[in-house]
């Protein structure tokens, strides 16, 4: 260090170097050689003269500057007064070294806390002095509180003292002997001499007469936040060791460590050095106010070797494990196969983990869980001093220097276990990894619309994190629709929007098999984390490195600050977003050549880019072109900039998933042609009907202009040369912005996201603006999907789930890298809920307890045996507990009897003894089922493409209808005469008019929902399949809602309460399904408010649902049908024209009878055909397991 003028700072000066400046200072102030503890003796301060303190208060800082001595001790030689030291000076780190300055003014505004993102800085080494733990302006009081004496244990440090330390809202204690103290100082000591600072000469040591007390800020600075100003404080360390301070003394020795230490941790010079960081205990996750109560701190040494199962203890090959000697057991893995590192260990509310000192980084966060144990000694770590720490996810042994260290450790641990994280440590409900929260607020969203609107908002009103985990992101999704605001609300802006607002993005991919599905979670990546620095996205698993090649992780979760969290069934990606109306079509007004035989006249229809100019020019030999959408002048909005036509020419070179990023030619080539493309697709759809062209703006940029240097980037040396003409390429938008002018009608979905999952699976997804299918000849398959939001308590949860996966993927494939943090949970106290984050949900109060499916390979359990199934048991006791009805809908519905070997879960079983239980007992119990007709898969149902598709039908029928294990021949065979009465399956299914021919189209039920009596709703992203309940294979997460308020409502004709949240999802669900949210004013009156009395169950619910299949059936001759059981007859029943081509009049007038989309779910489809994968076929290699 050095100490000189070297750099002038703003509210700050150098302090002067020349000693007789210095020195010429010092006959017009008096040193305070002790200043009282206010956490002690706030009125028995020394008294000063009042002249005295006059010319204190007005002499500068270099009159506090001279009070610094270099004497070893005071003159009655019981104090060592070398650390006096004005608390004005602190040291800063400039360009060229560290620098000692003093403020001018003491107005540092006090602080309550310490914000949360502080926990991304970038680390600081233990040893560097730009380190900065505590809370600004706010002063630390310390008290010892108690005193434990030991003169035989401990001859020479007999007081073990208990420090009490007050910094803001944080309490802490820590323990220390005079010999801790002692060390300090000479530390200290030795820190301020390598400062070399100019010595005050004998006449001022000798005028040190008077103490100076502390001078109070007046009561109007206090009220502006100013902190209680300190100047001159000096810390006077007693020299009598503890072994010559008799018990009588002790009081003395007490108040005299009090008041060395409070003097001492109030400079600023000293409060920050490392070494009294180390001694209070302390560092940059103390005083984090949203991390909770400061927790226990201290170093510790770390045995390698505490990820992988069985490296917690080693034997030398077997040679020690019969072994006499515990001690021997141990002497391979502490000396032979292991090594100690030096460790910053810390324990919060919920979780501990421990620092680097070397440079600050976090090396490991775990959180506390029900396989928390710790133990120590000889008997479990081999070591006196030994402390063993095990949870699912990490075993791990630590040691310290005293065994008293390992007694408080151990101590501390397990009380945090039983109290804060007892929680988490403790047996929960459904045996989840949390508990039940009661009262929080949580809202549901029916289709995705509402859904993604509502995440958009989130996301737009995020304040310091955002965690994303999906089974597939499409960064381009529009989450808002139609897109009037240009590219504003489209995932990947907002997330790039926010990141450079500071806050910290964090995505979480399922990794996919390429060969088995075409989702492209590369691309994704890349796209998403070149978009800023602050969005960091991690793909698992890594398949061959894990050996998990079978199994996904199909969570969906949205998390905003660890405080609303969105969970469900929907993905932000492709074919998601719909609404209650589940549109076939989107045509806009664009003009198509299709195969119904409809022209257009389009004057620009026969203008395609050139490759090799930059303007449009005419094709005189016109090829034929592939039946797709053709732009016209007034479809300005529906093709972003980017999407050029030579996009689509790109469109068959896929994108292979490389170990790392590569730009090649290739690479150049496709940005060349893109960059070309943009001008082009400009030129040709920005004119307006002058001629001119428009200016693009979005929401936050309306006055905004592009000048030519800005966009040079994205034009060559001769589009630069034309831009120079005029204007117009200088008017141009960035790449990505969509413009706003609406021509027509806008579309709902573009490019890949309109989408037929049967009629073509998902390719090329780096071409996101290019479509997939004919709009003008294939209907979109409209989604159903269901979704919830909770905030508070269950939020944490979520976002828990969510870090403990992070944390487990950071550690298996970025454990040394550090752009890749570990995530931190934050404290369950005083979470800031605000109702009007999501205005335009309405959200209820209500219990919730969240629950997931996992196991070691997709949570990092190290024990390969661990897993949690908590859904599947949440779903097994609603079902047990339901007295009225249980709903459901689901994508899949594969459950046999109990002990079928083919199948483990047991939610069919728990179905057919509660419907054996209301048969036994003749009461009246419904359970209704909705699913998709088909499973989204590519393929024809009849053809050898579809291997696929009917090895999941095989299934659903194999559990619903078909075999002796199936739930209606189970309950058949036990005496129930008709099980229609108790137990009814539908679908649902939609139609439309395309090119003024009738269409028809199923609509693809994707919800994960169960209700039951309008009181407990279990939402989530996990399928009634073994894949998504037995927790082993698929990884997932639901919530269960339980209504904390109620309203009246009927069940069978009978008042009863009903939940508010659960019955109004219900309601809604009915509504949408029979078609009743846009009633017809002149049909019939609908009341869904009993669900299960038989003037609505069979009156109403099931009868609309025969009728509409009936029609569907005569007017489509659509498939599933219960008319087709054989494949042969299937293709006889597919190659009869239908009504709708033969007669479309009377097909729409006929069609005009269906009311909703409810239909019944064909139980007779091929039921005498095997549907399993023939042995042969690549279907029919997979594993059973990968249907089931």
């Amino acid at each position: 260090f050095y100490f000189g003028c070297k750099m002038s700072l703003r509210g700050a000066r150098p302090l002067h170097r020349s000693i007789s400046q210095l020195l010429a200072s010092t006959d017009s102030m008096s040193l305070e050689r002790g200043t009282s503890n206010p956490a002690v003796d706030d009125d028995t301060s020394n008294v000063t003269n009042a002249s005295t303190a006059r010319r204190e208060e007005a002499s500068s800082s270099i009159a506090d500057w001279s009070c610094v001595n270099n004497d070893t001790l005071s003159p009655d030689s019981e104090y060592d007064e070398g650390l006096g030291f004005p608390d004005s000076v602190t040291i800063l780190s400039m360009v060229d070294g560290p620098v000692l300055v003093t403020r001018e003014k003491d107005d540092e505004v006090v602080q309550s806390e310490i914000p949360f993102p502080t926990v991304y800085k970038e680390p600081q080494g233990f040893k560097s002095i730009q380190r900065r733990v505590f809370i600004p302006g706010v002063e630390i009081q310390v008290r010892i509180v108690d005193n434990e004496r030991s003169s035989t244990a401990h001859l020479l440090n007999p007081n073990l003292y208990t420090i009490e330390l007050t910094h803001g809202p944080f309490v802490w204690c820590i323990k220390k002997r005079y010999k801790h103290f002692y060390a300090l100082h000479q530390q200290l000591r030795v820190f301020r001499t390598s400062l070399n600072i100019p010595f005050p000469t004998r006449t001022h040591k000798e005028r040190r007469a008077s103490f100076r007390n502390n001078y109070t800020a007046p009561p109007e600075e206090q009220k502006d936040g100013k902190k209680k100003k300190r100047r001159g404080a000096l810390p006077r360390f007693p020299n009598k060791p503890d072994s010559l301070v008799p018990v009588e003394g002790l009081p003395g020795r007490i108040k005299q460590l009090e008041e060395y230490l409070y003097n001492l941790v109030n400079i600023n010079l000293y409060r920050n050095h490392h070494e009294m960081l180390n001694f209070l205990e302390v560092s940059e996750q103390s005083f984090i106010a949203a991390l909770g109560d400061k927790g226990k701190e201290g170093p510790i040494l770390k045995r390698t070797g505490s990820t992988r199962a069985g490296q917690t203890g080693c034997n030398f090959c077997g040679c020690f494990a019969g072994a006499c000697c515990i001690r021997c057991s141990h002497f391979c893995s502490d000396i032979l196969c292991r090594k100690w590192r030096d460790r910053w260990f810390f324990v919060k509310e919920s979780y501990f983990g421990y620092m680097r000192p070397k440079d600050g980084v976090i090396r490991c966060v775990i959180l506390f869980d029900q396989g928390f144990e710790v133990a120590s000694g000889i008997l479990g770590t081999g070591m006196r001093t030994g402390l063993q720490i095990v949870t699912y996810s990490r075993h791990f042994v630590v040691k310290t220097w005293t065994r008293r260290k390992a007694k408080e450790w151990m101590s501390y641990l397990k009380m945090v276990a039983n109290s804060h994280a007892r929680d988490f440590t403790q047996p929960n409900p459904h045996n989840s990894f949390v508990p039940i929260r009661p009262a929080c607020l949580a809202g549901w969203f029916v289709d995705g619309a509402g859904y993604m609107s509502a995440v958009a908002d989130a996301l737009e009103g995020a304040t310091e994190e955002i965690y994303i985990a999906d089974w597939w992101l499409s960064p381009e999704i529009y989450m808002k629709r139609p897109a009037i605001d240009g590219d504003y609300w489209r995932l990947d802006q907002i997330l790039r929007r926010k990141a450079a607002q500071g806050i910290r993005v964090f995505i979480l991919l399922y990794k996919e098999v390429e060969m088995a599905l075409g989702i492209n979670s590369y691309y994704s990546k890349q796209r998403l984390a070149a978009t800023h620095e602050n969005i960091k996205v991690l793909r698992h698993p890594d398949h061959a490195r894990v050996g998990v090649f079978l199994w996904a992780h199909h969570e969906k979760i949205v998390v905003v600050d660890q405080t609303y969290a969105f969970v469900g069934g929907i993905d932000l990606c492709y074919g998601r977003w719909d609404d209650y109306r589940h549109r076939l079509t989107d045509l806009g007004s664009i003009a198509t050549a299709s195969a119904a035989g409809s022209t257009t006249n389009d004057p620009l229809s026969g203008f395609v880019p050139s490759r090799s100019a930059s303007v449009p020019v005419l094709d005189q030999n016109h090829v034929e072109q592939p039946k797709l959408p053709v732009l016209q002048p007034g479809d300005k909005l529906l093709m972003p900039p980017g999407a050029s036509d030579d996009e689509m020419c790109l469109e068959n070179m896929k994108l292979n998933t490389p170990e790392m990023e590569r730009r090649n030619v290739l690479d150049k080539l496709k940005e060349n042609v893109r960059t070309k493309g943009k001008d082009i697709m400009h030129r040709l759809t920005s004119m307006d009907p002058e001629g001119n062209r428009s200016v693009p703006q979005s929401p936050t940029d309306r006055n905004k202009k592009y000048n030519l240097t800005k966009n040079s980037m994205f034009f060559n040396e001769d589009e630069m040369a034309d831009g120079k003409k005029g204007d117009s390429i200088c008017a141009l938008p960035p790449q990505n912005e969509i413009l706003t002018v609406l021509d027509g009608q806008a579309k709902y979905w573009m490019g890949k996201d309109y989408t037929n999952f049967i009629a073509k699976d998902f390719t090329n997804l780096d071409a996101p603006y290019a479509d997939m299918i004919d709009r003008g000849v294939t209907p979109r398959m409209p989604w159903h999907d269901i979704g919830a939001v909770v905030t508070g308590a269950a939020a944490r949860d979520v976002s828990r789930h969510f870090i403990q996966r992070w944390n487990a993927v950071k550690l298996e494939k970025a454990r040394d890298n550090q752009a890749y943090p570990y995530l931190i949970p934050k404290t369950y106290r005083d979470i800031r809920v605000h109702k009007s984050f999501l205005t335009s949900v309405p959200m209820h109060n209500v219990s919730c307890q969240v629950l997931r499916s996992v196991s070691s390979w997709s949570c990092g359990f190290i024990e390969s045996d661990e897993d949690e199934q908590s859904i599947h048991d949440a779903y097994i006791g609603a079902i047990t507990r339901a007295e009225h009805y249980v709903y459901i809908e689901n994508q899949f519905f594969i459950t046999l009897d109990q002990g079928n070997p083919m199948v483990r879960n047991q939610i069919g079983e728990s179905l057919y003894k509660r419907i054996l239980r209301a048969h036994r007992e003749r009461s009246v119990f419904r359970v209704i089922v909705v699913m998709p007709l088909l499973p989204g898969f590519e393929g024809d149902v009849g053809g050898t493409t579809g291997n696929a598709l009917r090895a999941i039908t095989h299934w659903n029928y194999e559990s619903i209808s078909r075999g002796k294990s199936s739930i209606l021949q189970r309950l058949k065979a036990a005496g129930v005469e008709d099980p229609s009465q108790y137990i009814s399956f539908h679908s649902l299914r939609t139609h439309s008019l395309l090119n003024c021919q009738p269409v028809t189209e199923l609509i693809y039920v994707h919800s994960k929902l169960l209700i039951a009596d309008d009181k407990v709703v279990i939402c989530g992203s996990a399928n009634i399949n073994d894949r998504s309940m037995i927790g082993t294979r698929d990884s997932e997460i639901a919530v269960m809602l339980t209504d904390e308020e109620f309203q009246e409502g009927k069940m069978n004709g009978n008042r009863v309460k009903v939940g508010v949240y659960a019955s109004g999802l219900r309601k809604f669900l009915f509504r949408e399904h029979l078609g009743l949210i846009d009633p017809n004013p002149d049909g019939i009156r609908v009341d869904v408010t009993d669900p299960i009395i038989d003037s609505f169950f069979c009156g109403q619910w099931q009868r609309t649902s025969h009728r509409n299949t009936k029609i569907y059936d005569e007017v489509f001759r659509c498939i599933p049908t219960d008319a087709v059981t054989t494949i042969t007859g299937l293709k006889k029943y597919v190659e009869e024209a239908s009504m709708a081509k033969v007669d479309p009049g009377a097909a729409l007038k006929e069609i005009q009878r269906v009311q909703g989309y409810l239909v019944d779910l064909p139980l007779k489809f091929l039921e005498d055909e095997i549907l399993t994968p023939p042995t042969v076929s690549k279907e029919g290699l997979i594993p059973t397991s990968v249907w089931t």
